[in-house]
């Protein structure tokens, strides 16, 4: 019964397990996406690339980096433009603890695939959150599926308009300016962790744990955390943890 306890206490997806696998790694050399991508030479190994897609429950979002600044680690933590407009009391409060603060973006999505309005749009969110006293470097497409035929995925938007970057005066994009042949990527999305020794959009990655991640960690590591399926309380996780499982089977 005891064994179960700890078993249950310790489960994946709490913020306990996350705070475990942030002392694990504090030893190593942890570097946020824009750190990595603005140098031409990979950090000194070993070094962990730590990256958080906030995609909805931001709360949960600064909960992490709060983990995360208490072992004096930084990472980077990407927040969606929502129905509301952007958390920007809780992003201000991960960029106070040193994190960096970029923009998860989906404008291919809610303009449904027009182009054109989606640069703008991309454009205007990034102004807005540097209006806000928020320093914006870099930002990740959001994985939803498309709204329009006219696109595949919101990664499109940089890949055809290659100079909304520099007008926007951003270092990179999470995946398109990471060279993954240097790195491994690993990513909790979906409730499943995956690797992958060359990451590509739209590929199907290894199975593997956060367990088998931290015990046997690579020299080198990208990792993807949605802040959104970490809970503070096992019950908490294993609730959602279970809705979406059944979800995934129902649509099946």
């Amino acid at each position: 019964m005891a064994f179960l306890s700890r078993a249950f206490w310790s489960m994946d997806f709490t913020h306990t397990a996350f705070d475990r696998f942030c002392q694990r790694i504090a030893s190593r050399n942890v570097c946020t996406v824009a750190d990595f991508v603005m140098h031409a030479a990979p950090p000194t190994k070993p070094f962990v690339v730590l990256r958080f897609d906030v995609d909805y429950r931001e709360p949960h979002g600064l909960a992490l980096a709060e983990i995360v600044h208490k072992y004096g680690l930084h990472g980077s933590f990407y927040f969606r433009h929502r129905a509301g407009g952007f958390s920007l009391d809780v992003m201000r409060a991960v960029a106070a603890l040193g994190h960096e603060v970029g923009y998860h973006f989906e404008t291919l999505d809610l303009c449904r695939g027009d182009f054109d309005r989606a640069a703008a749009l991309f454009l205007d969110h990034i102004q807005l959150l540097r209006n806000a006293g928020l320093e914006i470097r870099t930002a990740a497409a959001h994985g939803s599926p498309s709204t329009a035929p006219t696109y595949t995925r919101n990664l499109d938007l940089l890949v055809q308009r290659p100079n909304l970057l520099e007008q926007a005066e951003l270092l990179g994009e999470t995946t398109l300016n990471v060279d993954f042949a240097r790195v491994p990527y690993v990513s909790d999305a979906n409730w499943r962790w995956r690797r992958y020794a060359h990451f590509e959009p739209d590929t199907v990655g290894v199975p593997t744990t956060l367990r088998a991640v931290t015990q046997h960690p690579d020299a080198a590591l990208y990792i993807n955390f949605h802040p959104q399926q970490w809970f503070a309380r096992p019950l908490s996780t294993l609730y959602f943890r279970t809705r979406n499982r059944i979800g995934r089977q129902v649509r099946r």
